[in-house]
């Protein structure tokens, strides 16, 4: 182990000691130390390069069934400070007997992707990626983008010997973009994706390319022709925000509190044969993921949802002691398996609804029923993409959906912390406002 990994360690170990010998009765902490290199640009010129590095431990403190935490950045008295915070919020808070350090075998210090940025490779990732925008899609406009190498590595201790260590370094890209032409633009659309490699092309990361093009067809938009009952072509970004609700209704805290409308459903139908939903939240399968959650437990593969059956819900370590369960995840990233059509093959099969690229509305709450507006989405109708859509809103119910999803393609969109298909699915309420 090097000198620094060392350190890591040390510190964590060292403010779990310094909080048991404050009055905690037991102590965990995650130190952080992360070195970015940033390439900043607009679609002219590299507006920004820079190197940074910084450290921070994250503290929990417990006693007497009291939790509390701090986070905390420098050393000396900012750890006493740190230490202090925390044990005064434990003082405050509830006292429950779920607040606990974990028991989790040690694993072996693990390294992923690369330890060190090829810097002259990003500058000239960027500055071809301005001129290749330029070339492709003129009428592209980029309010901000960032290309970025990030190594940072977690060192977790707590107050009863286990330690964990991970080195994670991955290249990423994210850009703000619209469609600017003849004094008309479309709304502000966005996209990101992180990976262990540099990216052959900024414009493969995630589904930008895609992104670009769908901006320069969303110049003369207009609402959905009235309102009606129809089918929505859910692309990978907006998938991901249903999922991240789907989540929450899967989780243990929804569980906890008896909200989940799921809480009866394990081992049931929940959704159509052709959707599966799988936790994949190792480091080793996203550079986003993490070999281990907060409580220095390993995380592992979960089935959430096999074939449309129900397997398991998200219970991480809090929630499981609460409610006498095992453990399912302490960290989530998504894989949703590709299908058998293409999303060229989805649309043609659709007679009547949009093509859903971004979804603007508020988390569905405990029955899932969502509604929102539909951005930089498309009108179809007879299996061919009509129009770009202006202020056009959609609603439904999420469980619903699920059980009529009637299609899943094959094309995926890898964005370093989930990978998704484009799906389809009908009785979705769609209402064109113009």
């Amino acid at each position: 182990m090097d000198e620094s990994a060392s350190a890591g360690l040390e510190a964590a170990r060292g403010v779990a000691r310094q909080a048991c010998a404050a009055g905690a009765d037991a102590a965990q902490a995650v130190h952080v130390r992360e070195t970015q290199v940033e390439v900043c640009f607009d679609m002219k010129r590299l507006t920004l390069l820079r190197t940074t590095e910084h450290d921070t431990i994250s503290l929990d403190v417990f006693k007497g069934g009291r939790k509390g935490a701090a986070t905390i950045a420098g050393r000396g008295d900012a750890l006493a400070a740190g230490v202090a915070e925390a044990l005064a919020a434990a003082a405050a808070a509830p006292s429950d007997p779920a607040h606990a350090l974990a028991e989790a075998p040690a694993l072996a210090p693990r390294v992923h992707g690369p330890a060190a940025a090829d810097r002259d490779a990003m500058i000239g990732r960027a500055l071809a990626h301005i001129a290749g925008v330029a070339r492709e899609f003129p009428a592209v406009v980029s309010r901000e983008s960032y290309h970025r190498f990030l190594c940072s590595r977690r060192s977790f201790a707590n107050s009863a010997g286990l330690t964990q260590q991970e080195t994670c370094g991955r290249y990423g890209f994210f850009t703000m973009f619209s469609a600017r032409r003849d004094g008309r633009s479309t709304s502000l659309n966005y996209a990101g994706a992180t990976a262990y490699r540099l990216f052959d092309d900024l414009m493969e990361a995630g589904a930008l390319r895609r992104l670009y093009g769908e901006a320069e067809r969303s110049l003369d938009p207009r609402p959905a022709p009235g309102k009606f009952v129809g089918d929505v072509v859910i692309a990978p970004g907006a998938l991901g925000d249903f999922l991240w609700s789907l989540a929450g209704a899967l989780g243990g805290y929804a569980l906890m509190s008896g909200t989940s409308p799921y809480k009866d459903s394990k081992g049931a139908r929940v959704a159509s044969p052709l959707f599966s939903l799988l936790n994949r939240p190792t480091a080793a399968a996203f550079p986003e993921g993490r070999g281990f959650d907060a409580y220095g437990v390993p995380t592992r593969d979960l089935d959430v949802i096999r074939d449309g059956v129900l397997q398991d819900f998200l219970v991480d370590h809090y929630v499981a002691r609460k409610l006498g369960l095992a453990q399912t995840a302490g960290v989530q990233n998504f894989v949703v398996p590709p299908g058998a059509a293409s999303e060229a093959e989805i649309v043609a099969g659709t007679e009547r609804g949009i093509l859903l690229t971004r979804f603007s509305g508020g988390s569905p709450g405990a029955s899932l029923d969502f509604s929102g507006i539909a951005k930089n989405s498309f009108y179809v109708e007879d299996g061919r993409i009509r129009h770009p859509l202006s202020e056009t809103m959609i609603s439904g119910n999420l469980r619903d959906l699920l059980l009529a999803i009637r299609a899943v393609s094959r094309e995926t969109v890898d964005t370093g912390s989930a990978r998704l298909p484009t799906i389809a699915a009908g009785g979705v309420t769609i209402h064109g406002r113009g």
